[in-house]
């Protein structure tokens, strides 16, 4: 959801002035009267997670870091009446900040590092150029999604342009949670992506290897058909959305393809805590997130939900196992949701297929809801209607529980930290409203499926 500030509190905006200041000085003592006596500060940093508890505590960790003058290259901050949001660069050490502030003091500090600002694309090989055609020239770089993949926009002699995408495998943190490989690009060089259903358009023309390491995925520029930030779906368009994804589903079901990512690892790559450890030593966000976020999800959410949903997170192979038993696996797309959706005609453009699954598509269903529902002119269980209509008695009641139950495996942890952590109202009340959905859903379908708690 996107957040929605509102008008800077005079004493926010004070505190964020001083803790610049203190930043860019290199001397955190002077932030003493700024942090209130229990404040408690929780860092996602390279190398680890630090949390310190107390004002003292929390200055001395400050300083090993504010340890000089520095310059402050960047500084974007978003102030509420009882908090802050942050990007801040300090010599080239990038961080973002959440604050909650009551009574012009810092209570609770959370701090996640950041990968430094990307100067420009890596740059279209001449060899990739010549083979898109005579006169094939580059434009301006741009960085797309989470994962920090290179994405490139070339123009052809005739005026026609092309959206490439530059993908390794295991290049990045998500890649590396799925498997290490440029499923996209294997996904097409091993013909999966030309069986797709005629509802579906994932607008790849063709994958080209880079010289240097990996591939370039060339597609058709669908910009004007893409969802973007804002844009409103009607409940009949987002029929569209659940039909072609059924399609694709009823198209490949039963069969064992390459290239795709095991159920299990899908259920907690873009959260689980195996990944906050595996990139430990990294500096992505959405990693250095994952701990301080689970733990907000637990302060959240009554234990016997959050406990249970826990212990899928660290341990999710029963829980694919047992969507695996309840209704058999297919190709599920992985990502499905607003960034990579289109309406074109009466096609449905679907990007990105780089988590495509051997998955559920009750699962996928989840995802869905998880990030989309807040822009559809209709409520979750109609949209749970939608999809059981549109996979045509494909999914039975069991396999909608274990979906349902993977929707907090999957993105519980988002919920818990916007509705713990972030300052802004707004962004609170959007979380609690979709735990409000979400837990007692959650809560009988461990009921009735019987899922244990896994975690004491």
């Amino acid at each position: 959801m996107a957040a929605t500030p509102a008008t800077p509190g005079s004493g926010v905006s004070a505190v964020l002035e001083r803790l610049r200041a203190a930043m860019a000085d290199g001397d955190p003592a002077v932030l003493e009267e700024l942090y209130a006596v229990g404040a408690v500060l929780d860092a996602g940093l390279p190398g680890g997670r630090v949390r310190r508890a107390g004002r003292d505590a929390v200055l001395e960790e400050l300083g090993r870091h504010w340890d000089a003058p520095a310059t402050i290259g960047e500084w974007t901050a978003t102030a509420w009446p009882a908090g802050a949001a942050l990007n801040a660069g300090r010599e080239g050490v990038r961080w973002r900040h959440y604050l909650q502030v009551a009574e012009g003091r810092i209570t609770r500090h959370w701090v996640y590092a950041m990968a430094a600002a990307e100067g420009g694309g890596r740059g279209v090989p001449r060899e990739v150029l010549a083979e898109l055609g005579e006169g094939a020239r580059r434009e301006a770089a741009t960085f797309a999604g989470n994962s920090g993949a290179s994405v490139e926009r070339v123009v052809l002699a005739d005026g026609r342009v092309l959206v490439l995408k530059h993908v390794v495998a295991g290049g990045d943190w998500l890649g590396r949670a799925t498997g290490g490989t440029a499923r996209t690009a294997d996904l097409w060089r091993s013909g999966v992506l030309q069986r797709m259903p005629a509802a579906i358009d994932h607008a790849v023309l063709a994958v080209h290897p880079d010289p240097r390491e990996g591939w370039w995925i060339a597609m058709r520029d669908v910009s004007s058909a893409m969802l973007g930030d804002e844009r409103r779906l009607t409940r009949a368009e987002s029929r569209r959305v659940l039909e072609a994804a059924a399609a694709l589903h009823r198209a490949f079901a039963g069969e064992t393809l390459e290239h795709l990512c095991p159920l299990a690892d899908r259920l907690t790559a873009t959260g689980g805590l195996r990944v906050a450890q595996a990139e430990r030593d990294g500096d992505d966000l959405l990693p250095k997130q994952f701990e301080a976020a689970w733990d907000a999800f637990a302060e959240a959410v009554e234990p016997d939900v959050g406990d249970a949903v826990l212990g899928m997170v660290a341990e999710p192979a029963a829980l694919a196992g047992r969507l695996a038993a309840a209704g058999g696996l297919t190709l599920c797309h992985g990502d499905l949701r607003d960034d990579n959706l289109g309406l074109e005609g009466d096609r449905v453009v679907l990007l990105d297929w780089d988590l495509a699954t051997l998955g559920a598509p009750a699962a996928e269903l989840a995802w869905y809801l998880c990030h989309d529902a807040w822009r559809i002119d209709a409520t979750k269980d109609e949209l749970v209607e939608d999809f059981l209509a549109a996979e045509d008695g494909a999914v039975s009641a069991e396999a909608l529980d274990l979906g349902l139950i993977s929707g907090l495996v999957q993105y519980g942890w988002i919920f818990g930290h916007s509705a713990v952590v972030h300052p802004d109202p707004a962004e609170r009340a959007w979380a609690q409203d979709e735990l409000g959905w979400w837990v007692p859903r959650v809560r009988a379908a461990l009921e009735r499926t019987g899922m244990p708690a896994l975690r004491a």
